[in-house]
């Protein structure tokens, strides 16, 4: 395959391809190191398949976006309901008939392939409320379809999954907050959904019998705030890992111990997912933290330039909304990584050992894909192609065809299912 062809396929802003070349190649070796002990404890120390398993991930993932960066954006906006419908319709499933791992029903088993439905409905919730922005007429009148769509979603993933309802949330709040909608609703729904969560936390015991995981929740606040004794007995799911983390951070100083000589990922657990980061610090120090930083930081540099270039509401929504929850869930991982926040679960986008949330970050990669390739950057004529005046005639008429398509384009987007 010829270099222009492989241009051809890989289509979109290049250096959000660039980000997600970097991010996986770092994944890999990230994910090499961290294993290690896992393999060691559960198939004698045989990294092969697990880095097998994790490399086809990676690579379905970007399969997954190039094959949806070719996919017309108006088709993601036709199809929103039907996305958040068959979301809420997993999550119901998940619930009733899931598999309970790690004490909590988050995922279904699809021929031996096990799908966690919340990283499908939250990205179906992003573009419910990008299209529900963009086809207003008013951005009140969004207000309603928003909060109702997000209710479907984020109270199904609150039962097993704060965290991840938290992350949703708050991107749908930003999002709204963005598109006008006015202060007064999103304030009075914010101060009633943190009054809920605090009697929740509050009245964990009580709380447990409709929330599940509330004495988990309460616990995890508490020992983030400074419970000492949990740490003393050694519990593996509270202050130990971050205490674990943070010596990981303290040894990699400056420059890192090197790829692969992490000495912490023997004692810190879920070191190749949730604490993915620190294991990052350890072997490549301050300086590989900064790098993952700046990758992110680019790709929502990149994302905002390919907003402002957006002729339709609805694209600018979309990339704008998706961005805004890989950056978020990027930023809890790092800062659980470092001790700045509670234990939560979020993985490293495209970094941490994921399964199925690999095919789904593909999956939102190319959403953001698709919207730059038709949004290109425009192309700055030289002086000296000066079109004539009957070229000039030709290219009007001709962009006046274009953009009576796109009119109906959009007008078939809107409607269809």
């Amino acid at each position: 395959m010829s270099f222009d062809n492989i241009k051809k396929l890989f289509i979109g802003d290049r250096w959000i391809w660039v980000v997600i070349t970097f991010l996986t190649i770092l994944s890999f070796l990230s994910v090499y190191s961290a294993a290690s002990v896992l393999a060691y404890v559960k198939n004698n120390g045989d990294m092969s398949s697990y880095i097998l398993k994790h490399g086809i991930m990676l690579l379905m993932g970007i399969g997954v976006a190039v094959f949806v960066s070719r996919i017309h954006p108006k088709y993601f906006s036709g199809l929103a309901e039907v996305m958040v419908g068959v979301g809420f319709a997993g999550l119901i499933f998940a619930l009733l008939a899931g598999n309970a791992i790690n004490g909590s029903s988050r995922w279904i088993s699809i021929g031996g392939f096990t799908v966690q439905p919340s990283e499908f409905a939250k990205y179906a919730l992003i573009i419910f409320v990008a299209k529900s922005l963009a086809i207003a007429n008013e951005p009140k009148k969004a207000f309603l379809p928003i909060l109702i769509a997000s209710g479907l979603i984020c109270v199904p993933i609150m039962l097993e999954n704060l965290s991840t309802c938290i992350l949703v949330g708050l991107s749908v709040f930003i999002m709204m907050m963005i598109g006008g909608i006015p202060w007064r609703y999103l304030g009075s729904t914010a101060a009633v959904i943190a009054i809920l969560l605090f009697l929740i936390v509050l009245f964990a015991p009580y709380a447990s019998k409709v929330f599940p995981r509330a004495n988990t929740w309460r616990a995890r606040v508490e020992r983030f705030i400074g419970s000492d004794d949990v740490a003393s007995k050694g519990d593996k799911d509270g202050d130990y890992q971050i205490r674990q983390a943070l010596t990981a951070v303290a040894i990699g100083g400056v420059t890192g111990r090197g790829p692969g000589h992490s000495y912490m990922k023997n004692f810190l657990p879920m070191a190749f997912s949730d604490f993915i980061f620190a294991i990052i610090l350890e072997e490549y120090g301050a300086w590989g933290g900064i790098l993952v930083l700046a990758a992110f930081l680019l790709l929502m540099y990149r994302s905002i330039i390919v907003m402002r270039r957006c002729q339709k509401p609805f694209h600018a929504f979309v990339i704008m909304g998706i961005t805004i929850i890989i950056e978020i869930q990027a930023l809890i991982n790092m800062l659980v990584g470092v001790g700045l926040m509670p234990v939560t679960g979020q993985t490293l986008p495209f970094v941490s050992q994921g399964g199925s949330s690999d095919i789904f970050m593909g999956f939102a990669f190319g959403i953001i894909l698709s919207v730059s390739n038709v949004n290109p950057a425009p192309v700055v004529a030289k002086a000296t192609d000066a079109p004539s005046a009957d070229a000039e005639s030709d290219e009007h008429q001709a962009s006046t065809n274009a953009d009576d398509g796109d009119y109906y384009e959009e007008a078939e987007a809107i409607t269809f299912g």
